[in-house]
Order: C-alpha cells, then structure tokens, then sequence
C-alpha cells in the first residue's frame, strides 16, 4: 500500500531518474556518451555542479536559464523531471512487490524515453521497442507474473493488433498518397503497449496520440509555424503519452 513515507522517496528517486532520461534523450541521437561525459551547459559549454542538477528544484530556481551564460534551459527538462517523479509514485502503487515495482517504473521510464526522444528527434529506436515487447509478454500472468494485467494471451492479441493496426494504415497512406505518413517505429511502439496493456485498451490509446497531435500542431501555429500536410508531428509521443496516463488512470 501507498504510504506517505513511501511516496515521498519514491518522487524524488523517479525525478532524478527523469532528468538522467532528459540526457540520454538528448545525447544519444548526437551519439555523445551519456555517463562518462560531465553534465554542462549546451550554450557555454561551462560544467554544472550538484546544486545546478537538483531535480525541479534547480530548473525553477534558475527560471529555467543558464546560471553564466542565461541560455534557456530545454522546457522538456522540466517536463520529463515532473514526469519521473509521477512514474515513481505511480509504480509504487502497480505492484504488491518490489520487482514489481521496479518493472512498472522501467516500463514509464521507457514510455517517457520514447516521448521524448521522438518529439525532439522523431526517432523511435529498436533498441527500446522491442525490448518493451518482449519485457511486456514476459513480466505479466502467465508468464513470470511479476506485475499485475491482462493474461498472457491477451497480451500476445494486443502486442499483435497494436502492431498490425498501425502498420496497415502506415501502408495505406503511403499507397493512398506517394509518401510515408508514418514512422515504422510506430507500430511497434503501439505493439509494445498492446503487449503491456492487451488489446482493449488500444482504440483508448490510439485515440489520446491523436489527440495529442492536435494539439502539437496548435502549440506550432501559435508559434508562428503553420502546420501543413507534411508537418512532422510525432506521434509516437502522443502514443507513449496516451498509454502513460493510461496506465496512471486505469492502472494495468
């Protein structure tokens, strides 16, 4: 059960967790190392101590700005921070044990690694997808039953329809239109959820990211960037949003 005493560390150790997935988001598509290379300001280049890399704390104390060179610091900091904080309170309470726990907090951290890595990059990697499937169809009842959910089978027609779902439609625009409509990480992500979820959930989910994507292209209009018909809107944060407040909403 939930307790005050477990809650509060629980937000603080999924903030700090947030922010270290805000770097990973942001360095690995540059191909920079992510452990080994000190955290520094993007704008000056000046290395930042413990007290600049408190979770939150830091961000709204410096008003969201370099201290030295008042380079604005990326708003999706904050965003993944609060984020991860929610992730850690939320997973504490998926799960009568502590693996449990920790499988339902890596399952939001990848979730928010994918938002954040297709918003900035609209790159949906391999290497995170897959191993979410595959962790979703082995953690749950019928197989380990390490977190609570759907069974094994619903899972399987889940990660299934999820995938064939977005893939058929990814191949119908692209025959419809002359041009890719989707990324092929798409369905994949969407399979993963399935995976995770089962199969019910999906149209819910489906229908969050469009949601989600309207409202990306308002925020670009009212930035002054027209949203056409070859806009890049990433849909699979709008996925990985949906499913997330999903899984806070009605837990799996």
């Amino acid at each position: 059960m939930m307790t005050p005493a477990l809650a509060i560390p629980a937000g603080l150790a999924g903030a700090a967790v947030g922010s270290f997935v805000a770097l990973v988001a942001d360095r690995w598509p540059r191909g920079e190392d992510v452990v080994a290379t000190p955290s520094h300001c993007r704008g000056c280049g000046r290395r930042l101590g413990a007290a600049n890399l408190i979770p939150v704390i830091s961000y709204v104390m410096q008003r969201g700005r370099c201290r030295w060179c008042a380079a604005p610091l990326p708003a999706d900091l904050l965003l993944a921070e609060l984020a991860g904080g929610a992730i850690g309170v939320v997973a504490t309470t998926l799960a009568p044990t502590w693996p449990g726990m920790l499988i339902m907090a890596a399952l939001g951290f990848a979730l928010l690694l994918l938002a954040l890595l297709d918003a900035r990059h609209l790159w949906l990697p391999d290497a995170v997808t897959l191993p979410l499937l595959l962790a979703g169809l082995a953690t749950g009842p019928g197989a380990l039953a390490l977190v609570p959910g759907p069974d094994l089978l619903d899972r399987i027609l889940g990660a299934v329809l999820g995938y064939v779902l977005l893939q058929a439609l990814r191949g119908g625009y692209r025959a419809l239109r002359g041009r890719e409509g989707l990324g092929g990480g798409d369905p994949k992500l969407l399979g993963a959820i399935g995976a995770w979820l089962g199969a019910a959930p999906l149209p819910g989910v489906v229908l969050g990211a469009a949601l989600f994507g309207l409202g990306w292209a308002a925020l670009q209009a009212l930035r002054g960037r027209a949203a056409g018909g070859q806009t890049p809107i990433p849909l699979g944060t709008g996925l990985a949003v949906a499913a997330l407040m999903w899984i806070a909403i009605a837990p799996v």
